[in-house]
């Protein structure tokens, strides 16, 4: 099998995931625009501030209107569960019904279909995993950090890289941003974005945004598209004697050849590999 590439041929990801449906999320979303950066949000749809409340405090959920900016702003919209409930503490239908709800409200809200979630509190066991995918879930993020640039393994049980404020997020970020990796990464960053009004530090996501952006190595993308990619990859048939690669899936894929050259395969398309 060859090395997997992402799109284009670039070897390097970077994403943003941020919980609750906040109202500080709006600053956020500015910020990502200004800078060109991709990610997702993960709201409880269940828990919103009511129309018309002015927001009281750094914890304010977004009241129904102005979730609009997340619309405005073309980024994923991700399940948190209906009302946020710990998945590991409630019983198999009501797991369902705070996976489903949210997802029903989501896609009616977005026009969308909902494939990515996030774990409340980052509480997950078996069962919450299984319904998670018997629901269309294809990714789900926990809150443990792995300080890792590795695709995960599986992306229901999906660790960030870390927390916006981890004291080994700076030295990630540089290697992530200077070396020059044989297989892909990706740099996952989460976090809540009233924490960042909380600590007073709005300069620390931004400083950060300003360096990866514009840096043509770097695929900016929400969870699910870079999520969605790997399990492409990961789809592709290969030949019994290695000189052919079929791609079964409904997206373009790229691969490393031998020469350090980039194959594209299309769907549905069958390509001689030159070893």
């Amino acid at each position: 099998m060859l090395k997997t590439l992402f799109p284009n041929g670039l070897k390097k990801a970077f994403t943003l995931s941020y919980d609750d449906g906040c109202y500080d999320d709006i600053r956020l979303l500015d910020l990502m625009s200004r800078y060109k950066i991709k990610g997702t949000f993960n709201i409880s749809s269940g828990i919103t501030r009511p129309e018309g409340q002015e927001p009281c405090g750094p914890w304010e959920r977004m009241c129904p209107s102005e979730l609009e900016n997340y619309a405005r702003e073309g980024v994923e919209v991700a399940v948190h569960g209906v009302r946020h409930r710990d998945f590991t503490k409630i019983s198999e239908p009501e797991l369902i019904y705070e996976i489903m709800s949210d997802k029903q409200a989501i896609e009616s809200t977005f026009k969308t279909v909902v494939r990515g979630a996030a774990y409340p509190y980052g509480s997950f066991n078996d069962l919450s995993v299984k319904t998670l995918a018997k629901c269309g879930i294809k990714y789900c993020r926990t809150v443990w950090s792995d300080y890792s640039l590795e695709l995960p393994a599986d992306w229901l049980r999906l660790r960030p890289t870390a927390h916006h404020n981890d004291p080994k997020l700076p030295e990630l970020l540089e290697k992530f941003l200077n070396e020059q990796p044989e297989n892909p990464r990706m740099l996952y960053i989460w976090g809540h974005t009233p924490e960042f009004r909380r600590d007073g530090n709005w300069d620390l996501i931004e400083d950060i945004l300003k360096k990866v952006s514009g840096r043509e190595d770097i695929w900016f993308a929400e969870n699910i598209e870079i999520c969605e990619y790997d399990l492409a990859a990961r789809s592709l048939e290969y030949s019994a004697d290695g000189k052919r690669v079929y791609n079964p899936t409904a997206k373009r894929v790229w691969l490393e050849l031998p020469d350090k050259k980039a194959l594209e395969v299309s769907p549905g398309e069958t390509k001689e590999i030159s070893l």
